[in-house]
């Protein structure tokens, strides 16, 4: 079933019981089986809040684009704020009234409570398993607030029983009511207001996302890590130092960290992995030659290689004699080239591994002049002479 569906159930069974336990404690008089009757009201209009933030929690908008995940904790809160009125109301009756019970209404009193007794704890087992495989916290505070209940109606029976033989201790059992409610209600509070106000996933949810992170050899350190909860769904946040390597291979990396993350987490809602290199890292772009400034139709034929580096002055000019495609694959790798531009790529198989593995981009072009076929790649500040340029008429 779906979260609503759970939802659904617990109010239907809470009115039931609510409605049950009303007729009980007015025939028997018992305040502990009264104060149950407005606890499990209580426990339905609880449940008619966690319906409604559920069904509205993973509603998205153009002005709440991440969701509204923290309408389901709202709704926790809301559940526990109704145990803390549930709790008042019995209290204030114990402690300013006298009970009486009427004895002959015993049996149906008794019977009522066994009944919300096995429900409750049946209702509760169900739908806390439920959230968990959901990862709902409106129900797994639910689950909590209906085992509430059927410990509450577990005093209560107790109570009725010692009437039974001739003892009323009511007053005494309704206190014990309220002093479970409150333990509740005080520890939904705790946990629900820590998430609105954006606290850190549990350190072994953050632990992992750091082990995966490192699991990189790329990386070199996490500089920050941020990983919180809203509704059950997880949101990261991270940034990362990548050792020196492919301009574009950083990229890649990052967001290979991000499907690993998204893979091995449950719940991820979304990830973001900031990446900054351990050292700076400029764009080099590799024009292979055959004669003169005359660009290179194919890797094989290559005689010239001009490597140029952003913000650099004069290309690297490397004289290459291949024995094979594998070899410039291996060279361009070797020099931290980002991006070649030949006028074809490699027919070899393992030079596009190579090329691939290593992110070396291939810019296939027709022009016939290496400038001109650097102009087509990049707007950067890439030296060259100006003799060369003047060149470049193609």
């Amino acid at each position: 079933m779906r979260k609503e569906h759970w939802a659904l159930v617990s109010l239907l069974l809470n009115l039931l019981q609510s409605a049950l336990k009303l007729v009980g404690g007015l025939m028997t008089g018992s305040l502990s089986l009264l104060g149950e009757a407005l606890h499990s009201f209580s426990d339905a209009t609880a449940s008619v809040i966690a319906y409604l933030s559920i069904k509205f929690s993973e509603k998205k908008h153009e002005r709440f684009p991440y969701g509204l995940y923290k309408l389901e904790n709202i709704g926790a809160i809301v559940i526990a704020f109704f145990l803390i009125v549930s709790a008042y109301e019995i209290g204030h009756r114990a402690l300013t009234g006298k009970v009486e019970i009427n004895r002959d209404a015993l049996p149906v009193g008794i019977g009522i409570v066994v009944f919300s007794l096995l429900s409750s704890l049946t209702l509760s087992f169900l739908e806390r398993r439920a959230g968990k495989r959901l990862n709902s916290p409106t129900l797994i505070a639910d689950s909590y607030h209906t085992l509430t209940d059927a410990f509450g109606s577990l005093l209560v029976l107790v109570s009725l029983s010692a009437v039974y033989m001739g003892h009323n201790y009511d007053s005494f059992f309704a206190l014990g009511v309220v002093a479970l409610i409150l333990y509740t209600a005080l520890s939904l509070l705790k946990e629900q207001v820590g998430v609105i106000l954006d606290i850190s996933a549990d350190e072994e949810t953050v632990e992992r996302i750091r082990e995966i992170i490192l699991s990189f050899p790329e990386v070199e350190e996490i500089k920050r890590l941020l990983v919180r909860s809203a509704g059950g769904k997880l949101f990261i946040d991270a940034e990362i130092l990548l050792r020196p390597g492919s301009f574009m291979r950083s990229h890649a990396i990052a967001d290979e960290i991000e499907r690993k993350i998204a893979r091995e987490i449950e719940n991820v809602e979304m990830a973001f992995i900031h990446y900054e290199p351990a050292k700076e890292e400029k764009l080099r772009v590799a024009v292979f030659s055959g004669d003169g400034s005359a660009l290179c139709r194919n890797f094989s034929n290559v005689k010239k290689m001009y490597v140029f580096e952003e913000r650099s002055g004069e290309p690297e000019v490397i004289e290459v004699h291949p024995k094979s495609e594998e070899d410039v694959a291996k060279l361009l790798v070797h020099k931290g080239v980002d991006i070649v531009i030949c006028g074809h790529h490699p027919e070899s198989a393992r030079a596009k591994w190579i090329l691939h593995r290593n992110g070396v981009f291939v810019w296939e072009t027709d022009k016939e002049n290496i400038y001109s076929a650097l102009s087509e790649v990049s707007k950067l500040k890439l030296g060259r002479s100006d003799k060369e340029g003047k060149d470049e008429g193609d």
